[in-house]
């Protein structure tokens, strides 16, 4: 059995942080280094691979110029630059820690970590060297739009509150089936990205008008709350579709993903430096669940 866990690393970094500073909590080594979201980056990434098992593992990362922000002057807008800290964090756990666990990391110019991810699972689902089952670590609901029959995506919200969604558990959630997502936040929007619906239209009215039109996109923008919004609604579509990265696509070798691959000399260093007391109690446990040194 091959099983692809494939991480969001931006989203889970940035919920993973932002939750320790909601609780008032910020942590610094004695040199003031920031690690306020290494550890519970960590420590819930241990979590998710002990709960998936995953034989193969790759974290995707945005790399920045994002096309989508050349195509639209509102499309993420409203998000605050990164923080000196949170990229003092992306650089100790991309450039360290990941690397001496063994998880290949994959960032390309232009293109979101989303569009990696959408990448990655479908040659994982249809390329000639295919997984068997594909997981998603995620807490942004867009990358449900990847979820079928073999790729299922692991909801993070907190180490206590994970949830594996399967086809299934889309349309109990959603009202629509995976590939639909898109076509139904073209017509209500996405506050999470700055992205604005259709005046008045929500979820539940944006899913009935597509219902209605058999989600034909041309069917549903004849209905009478559409009128006016067509170029809205197809620019929203536009940027709500994920996207494959074709370059990315050809280069993929799975063997440079298999789980093994870390050092776990390098590791016991790490958690020193950092000064990761918690994470060094469960070395030997880390050390089996990750193979390292295998």
């Amino acid at each position: 059995m091959k099983r692809l866990l494939i991480i969001d690393f931006n989203a889970v970094l940035h919920r993973c942080r932002n939750a320790m500073l909601r609780g008032g909590k910020q942590f610094t080594t004695s040199d003031g280094i920031s690690v306020t979201g290494v550890f519970p980056f960590l420590n819930n990434l241990f979590a998710a691979i002990k709960e998936v098992e995953p034989t193969h593992v790759v974290c995707t990362y945005d790399a920045g110029g994002n096309k989508r922000k050349s195509e639209s002057t509102t499309y993420k807008a409203d998000r605050k630059p990164l923080s000196d800290d949170f990229k003092t964090e992306m650089s100790i756990l991309l450039d360290e820690a990941l690397y001496i666990l063994g998880i290949e990391v994959v960032g390309i110019q232009g293109y979101e970590a989303d569009d990696l991810i959408h990448t990655i699972s479908h040659v994982a689902n249809y390329g000639m060297d295919r997984m068997d089952e594909v997981v998603i670590w995620t807490c942004d609901q867009d990358l449900l739009q990847c979820v079928n029959e073999r790729t299922k995506v692991l909801l993070f919200n907190s180490a206590k509150k994970q949830f594996l969604m399967d086809v299934d558990g889309v349309v109990e959630k959603w009202g629509c089936y995976p590939q639909e997502i898109g076509l139904v936040k073209a017509l209500m929007g996405d506050g999470s990205d700055n992205i604005a619906g259709v005046p008045g239209i929500g979820r539940k009215t944006a899913i009935k008008i597509l219902e209605e039109a058999q989600y034909v996109l041309d069917s549903a923008l004849d209905h009478p709350k559409l009128k006016g919004y067509d170029e809205m609604v197809k620019d929203n579509l536009h940027l709500v579709t994920l996207r494959r990265c074709w370059e990315l696509a050809g280069a993929i070798d799975f063997a440079d993903y298999e789980l093994g691959k870390g050092h776990a000399g390098n590791y016991g260093e790490f958690l020193d430096r950092y000064e990761f007391k918690q994470l060094m109690k469960r070395m030997v446990s880390t050390v089996k669940l990750m193979k390292l040194g295998a």
